[in-house]
């Protein structure tokens, strides 16, 4: 039987990874269209609970050069 899939492989510069990661998620949304709210809305989701670790990440530094 036949396995069909969908694909995205990326090459990602680096050095200007904003505008890299928008072309990608350009391309996703392409393939989602109609399911392009929830993908943003999953991915923002994604997005701000890494900037929460990040945030206690560089909380716990300072704390820990006070002492």
């Amino acid at each position: 039987m036949a396995k069909i899939t969908h694909h995205l492989h990326a090459e990602i510069d680096l050095s200007q990874p904003v505008p890299e990661l928008c072309a990608v998620i350009a391309a996703v949304l392409q393939a989602w269209t109609d399911k392009e709210r929830e993908v943003l809305t999953k991915l923002q989701e994604a997005i701000e609970e890494h900037l929460k670790v990040i945030d206690k990440e560089e909380a716990d530094k300072r704390g820990k050069s006070l002492r």
